[in-house]
């Protein structure tokens, strides 16, 4: 007989199983069967003919179910509730239809194989110990504790402190599950196999605070194409310190979650790849943690606090709110990708704070970011095939911060992008000796790209084709490049070829060593300390309108071109493109006699440095062209040249010994000296007679022949004879006589000069022509 406790509870006797009538008693009178057995016939056979079953259901507590548990296809009118119950086999529901269903707290659940089945309100597990490994036709291959394959859940499917252990692969296996309320499997919830939930529909959330899944094949969480109208989390148990722990990868491809997705404090640890293979889609071995490609994320995306994934985390092509990866997260999948966010679009910004930690490749290519990316103070490390970070092809409409960002033994590239803000990296901290430390080549800056304040690279800093809206700015940068490598092979510390630089290069580094590459690099300022530059450079082609205050403040400068000279000194290879800019700007500034020194000191350093040794007799003349008139941009020295020829042309003339050499004829033949007539012929003689006698009378104090010759004047001779297209008849009257002791030694000595005053002249002239020419 059974004995009644309370008003509502029926405790079965321990010597027989409960019949039909009983239990159906204890239904009509909506109380609990408590302790002893039924057998499973007796509770199908009440639960499909049974009748006018209190509204609040079937309630089982504590008590054994013998055999199988078959309600296959049946219409159940009432609520079941197994509270504690054991079970001999795994409840069969598949595709029944029952208003709600709980098997709680159960020591010995044998597995549910529930594929199609119809809960209008909620379907609890919590609590229970499952175990068993079946098959069904939802698949032909794996077998897990749980079916719930095309269910129908109207409330929530609840797995609180529940513990799965399975032989087979799978614990759950929830294909195109649908669920009107939440997911919860949380707290305590532990399985040793696979959740899969491919393809479900879920309208709540997915809750996975708490839960540890280890898996023995590969893959924990089968998420793939999954639809969650709430919330995904992965967060501690409140209050217990009971952090997630996921053995296996969680696959979210092409899943989409409404709202927020949360992983807080969790450890999410890729198994090795050997038993990772799907039978329906793509092979994983590379043995990703979290692999989520073309996953929708509505709300942010969130790690926070402890959260360590080993692995790799693959969300490629996905669009998510907002990506935040807080201080104290670890992404480790050394010397292959970490984080992979290629072509994916994040719609607000994305943000990695202090203290994560990086090994492995972050992979942005492609990546579409609408706020800001911000990687300040973070830790990369582990590089897979030389690089840690690819941005190539990315598009930031924000900034990009990466102050004091540390990178060891790898290169961060951010190739082709596009940031419509400032590129920031104060402070950060570079080392990748085999090559390039930090690379924008062929990027688009809005901004400014800022590598000051304690900045150091060890490795070469690219700008190749870049294109900067801003300024560049290297205030108390350290740039150094151990040497030469496969792409840097004249080991350069910055390389800038043709890049654009439209708000002015301001270079107060620190230091750099050994060389920059500025080729063909279009600034309108230049902002920097002459004798700061390393010891050799490229600068052929560099082009800039004026110079700065390095410091950026606008203050007054120095425009000292004997700085400049030894700057340009420095080139590695001798260009006299550089001269001529530097002249140029200094020309436009006003400070033209600086501009020819400039260009003076071009000529020397062609002539000290020229490729092919010319012939001496060049040489000799291209020095004599830059002595003179300073390759034709100092013609005044000619003019000093003239004087100093004319005076001493002058001065010689008036030394009797040169005087006395000197003749005039007049028009009859008489010979005159600077002092008077020698030689005169018959006075009666109309013309000129070669019959000429010596004269009789003596000689006069006259220089002009008693009016028959044009007087002789020294200074007058001089400048006849020395400044070419003046004739003053000086020359045309008075000559050397070769008779005379002296004569010929004059003679010489005037057309001396007189060819020197031609040379003189000539490059006079053609010094106005060349200097007009490079005006």
């Amino acid at each position: 007989m059974n004995g009644v406790r309370g008003a509502d509870t029926v405790s079965g006797m321990r010597t027989r199983p409960v019949t039909y009538r009983e239990l159906l008693r204890v239904g009509r009178a909506g109380g609990v069967l408590q302790d002893g057995s039924v057998d499973a016939g007796v509770l199908r056979r009440c639960a499909i003919e049974g009748s006018k079953v209190d509204p609040h259901g079937l309630h089982l507590r504590r008590v054994h179910v013998r055999g199988r548990l078959d309600l296959a296809g049946a219409t159940i009118g009432f609520p079941l509730r197994f509270e504690e119950c054991r079970f001999d086999a795994a409840p069969v529901l598949t595709n029944a239809q029952v208003p709600s269903l709980a098997i709680t707290g159960s020591p010995a659940l044998p597995g549910l194989l529930a594929n199609g089945v119809r809960v209008a309100g909620d379907l609890d597990l919590s609590r229970s110990a499952v175990t068993g490994a079946h098959t069904t036709s939802a698949s032909t291959s794996k077998r897990s504790a749980i079916w719930l394959c095309e269910s129908h859940i109207g409330g929530r499917l609840l797995c609180v402190d529940t513990t799965i252990e399975t032989d087979g692969e799978r614990a759950i296996q929830a294909d195109r599950m649908q669920l009107g309320g939440t997911v919860r499997l949380l707290h305590g919830f532990t399985t040793n196999a696979e959740i899969r939930m491919v393809g479900a529909r879920i309208d709540g959330s997915l809750d996975f605070t708490g839960a540890h899944v280890r898996s023995r094949y590969g893959l924990a969480l089968d998420l793939s194409e999954v639809q969650v109208g709430g919330s995904l989390f992965l967060i501690p148990k409140p209050g217990a310190g009971r952090t997630p722990l996921i053995e296996g990868r969680i696959d979210l491809a092409n899943a989409d979650v409404g709202g927020q997705f949360l992983v807080r404090d969790a450890v999410v640890t890729a198994l090795s790849p050997d038993a990772a293979t799907r039978t329906y889609g793509p092979n994983r071995t590379g043995g990703s943690a979290i692999n989520a490609p073309r996953l929708t994320v509505g709300g942010d995306l969130t790690l926070e606090g402890a959260c360590r994934v080993d692995g790799g985390t693959d969300l490629s092509q996905s669009d998510l709110g907002s990506v935040t990866v807080s201080a104290g997260c670890r992404l480790a999948a050394p010397g292959a990708t970490a984080l992979s966010l290629a072509n994916a679009q994040v719609r607000s910004s994305l943000l990695m704070s202090g203290g994560v930690t990086v090994a492995g490749e972050l992979r942005f290519t492609g990546l579409r970011v609408q706020g800001t990316l911000s990687m300040r103070d973070i830790r990369l490390g582990g590089a897979r095939a030389g690089v840690l970070m690819t941005g190539s092809g990315m598009t930031v409409e924000g900034d990009l911060r990466l102050e004091r960002m540390t990178a060891d033994g790898g290169a961060v590239r951010f190739r082709s992008t596009a940031i419509r803000g400032t590129v920031d990296a104060g402070g950060a901290v570079l080392d990748n000796p085999d090559g390039a430390a930090l690379s924008f080549q062929q990027a688009r800056i809005g901004g400014s790209l800022r590598l000051v304040d304690g900045f150091r690279s060890t490795g070469y800093v690219l700008l190749n084709r870049a294109t900067i809206e801003g300024r560049l700015v290297c205030r108390g940068g350290t740039f150094h490049c151990p040497g030469p490598t496969r792409y840097n092979r004249a080991g350069h510390a910055i390389e800038a070829i043709s890049t654009t630089v439209r708000g002015g290069l301001y270079l107060a580094w620190a230091e750099v060593s050994p060389s920059v590459d500025l080729t063909n690099a279009v600034t309108p300022i230049l902002a920097d300390e002459p004798d700061r530059w390393p010891p050799r450079f490229v600068i052929s082609g560099l082009t800039y309108d004026r110079f700065e205050h390095p410091a950026g403040t606008g203050g007054p400068i120095a425009w000292d071109r004997r700085k400049r000279l030894v700057w340009l000194s420095k080139q590695t290879v001798y260009d006299a493109g550089p001269y001529e800019h530097l002249a140029s700007v200094f020309r436009r500034h006003g400070y033209t006699a600086d501009a020819e020194a400039i260009l003076i000191a071009q000529r020397h350093a062609a002539r000290r440095t020229g490729h092919a040794r010319p012939h001496p007799v060049r040489r000799a003349v291209d020095a004599a062209y830059g002595w003179t008139v300073g390759y034709g941009f100092r013609p005044s020295r000619v003019l000093w040249l003239l004087l100093v020829l004319l005076a001493a042309v002058t001065v010689s003339l008036h030394l009797p010994g040169a005087r006395d050499t000197l003749r005039a004829v007049d028009e009859r033949g008489n010979v005159y000296a600077a002092d008077g007539r020698l030689v005169t012929v018959t006075p009666d003689l109309p013309t000129p007679n070669l019959l000429a006698e010596e004269s009789r009378d003596r000689p006069r104090r006259d220089a002009c022949g008693e009016g028959q010759v044009r007087c002789f004047s020294p200074e007058l001779y001089a400048i006849d004879t020395v400044v070419p297209l003046i004739s003053l008849g000086q020359r045309a009257t008075w000559y050397a006589n070769a008779e005379s002791p002296r004569g010929t030694l004059i003679d010489w000595w005037l057309n001396l000069a007189t060819l020197i005053g031609w040379l003189l002249s000539t490059i006079f002239i053609l010094s106005f022509a060349r200097l007009s020419r490079t005006t």
